[in-house]
């Protein structure tokens, strides 16, 4: 899990909860297309992204990541648009959270039909 920090179109912080792919050079997550995260980032692609990397440390154990988002929408009614190397790499780390929904894989990506990906362009650690 990774938080996502997006901006309302009145200036407010909203943070959430999503679910992540890390390719080695943009991050990877998919939400509703009607999301309030969705609405917030077709007014201001610029986001945060913040991970516990490790509980037990006190040292360097928080990753906070700043960068810009991208939308790519599915078509009316469609899966979201992902490769087969981005579906297999969300259904390796996530499958255990669909089941746990009560949801196929194709469930998911019809209802979770927007890729949001994010292009890293800071990093810091704390």
């Amino acid at each position: 899990m990774i938080w996502l920090t997006t901006v309302t179109p009145d200036g407010q912080p909203q943070t959430s909860p999503v679910g992540y792919v890390w390719n080695g050079m943009t991050f990877l997550i998919i939400s509703a297309p009607g999301a309030p995260k969705v609405r917030n980032l077709r007014g201001n692609a610029r986001v945060a992204l913040h991970l516990d990397l490790d509980t037990g440390s006190e040292d360097h154990s928080v990753l906070t990541i700043e960068g810009e988002a991208e939308l790519d929408h599915a078509q009316a009614g469609g899966l979201a648009p992902l490769t087969e190397d981005e579906v297999s790499a969300y259904l390796e780390k996530h499958r255990e959270a669909m089941d746990g929904a009560g949801m196929t894989p194709e469930e998911a990506f019809t209802e979770l039909s927007t890729a949001i990906r994010v292009a890293p362009t800071r990093a810091r650690s704390y």
